[in-house]
C-alpha cells in the first residue's frame, strides 16, 4: 500500500539506459513509493543531448525546470521550442522526443506518466535508434 513519502532526486539511483543520453531519476512510482497510478521523475539532458523518438501507452507530461529544449512531436517530428517554466502534454501513442538546445549547459525537466505506475508500465516504444551528437573533431 502506498504511504506518504519524500524522495530526494539527488540521492536516488539514476537511470542512464532508458532514454540515452538522458539521466533520469524516477522518484515516484510503484517501485519507489508504492504508487498505483503515477510515475514522476527528474530528467537531466546533457548539452546538445537528444533522446530517441518514442511513444508511450499512457499520457506523458513534463515541465521544463532549467534550460531551453526542442520538442519534436508526431510522425512528421514537428519541432517546438519549449522554454523554462513551460509545460508540455503528450497524449498516449504520440511520437515525441526532446533535445537540449544548449551546447554548454544541461537542461532539466520534471515529467510524469498519468495512470501508469512505472516506466515499465508506460509501454515505451522507440521508433528510432539512440541519437549520437556529432563529433567535434
Amino acid at each position: 500500500m502506498a504511504k506518504f513519502a519524500i524522495v530526494d532526486s539527488e540521492k536516488i539511483a539514476k537511470d542512464v539506459t532508458y532514454e540515452p543520453p538522458l539521466v533520469i531519476a524516477f522518484g515516484v512510482d510503484k517501485n519507489s513509493v508504492g504508487s498505483r497510478t503515477v510515475t514522476m521523475g527528474r530528467t537531466i539532458i546533457p548539452p546538445g543531448g537528444r533522446n530517441p523518438a518514442h511513444h508511450h501507452t499512457c499520457e506523458a507530461a513534463f515541465f521544463v525546470r532549467k534550460g531551453r529544449i526542442k520538442a519534436y512531436i508526431g510522425e512528421e517530428r514537428r519541432e517546438y521550442v519549449v522554454d523554462e517554466n513551460q509545460f508540455v502534454f503528450v497524449p498516449p501513442g504520440m511520437i515525441h522526443g526532446i533535445q537540449n538546445l544548449s551546447g554548454t549547459e544541461p537542461a532539466e525537466l520534471v515529467f510524469t506518466y498519468g495512470n501508469c505506475p512505472s516506466k515499465d508500465d508506460a509501454g515505451t516504444t522507440f521508433v528510432e535508434r539512440p541519437w549520437q551528437a556529432p563529433s567535434r573533431a
